[in-house]
């Protein structure tokens, strides 16, 4: 009983460092990213949301992909893909619990922390043709 008592906190802590994986603890399952436009009076849209007029901030989730547009009447869109690459924060996962529960479960399939975004400020401008 005793052995359980002095033993019960230190359960505790390597159960609460393995439900949270290591990408997500040190770099959070979320990126902000600034999105703006060189061109005046551009409408800038994430997945179709509206974002702001010439600049704007958008929250990106790690494990979804998403495409900046900018707008303007009379132009062609300008198209961002953003991309992802890997976070060897990650790896750090090996050390808790072989990877299993903190690489595979929590900053793979459950909050994507094993990717980030490559860029967190885009420069997205329609393409407007000249007037001469």
């Amino acid at each position: 009983m005793k052995l359980y008592k002095a033993l019960k906190p230190v359960i505790a802590i390597i159960l609460c460092i393995s439900i949270a994986g290591c990408a997500t603890m040190f770099h959070g399952a979320t990126q902000m990213v600034s999105i703006r436009s060189n061109v005046d009076d551009a409408k800038l849209y994430v997945n179709e949301a509206y974002v702001g007029k010439g600049s704007g901030v958008a929250t990106f989730h790690k494990n979804k992909s998403y495409t900046i547009v900018a707008r303007k009447e009379g132009c062609s869109d300008g198209v961002a893909l953003p991309t992802k690459s890997f976070d060897a924060v990650t790896l750090l996962g090996i050390l808790i619990d072989w990877g299993i529960i903190s690489i595979l479960i929590i900053d793979g399939a459950c909050t994507g922390a094993w990717t980030q975004f490559d860029q967190t400020s885009y420069v997205v401008d329609p393409q407007c043709p000249d007037k001469k």
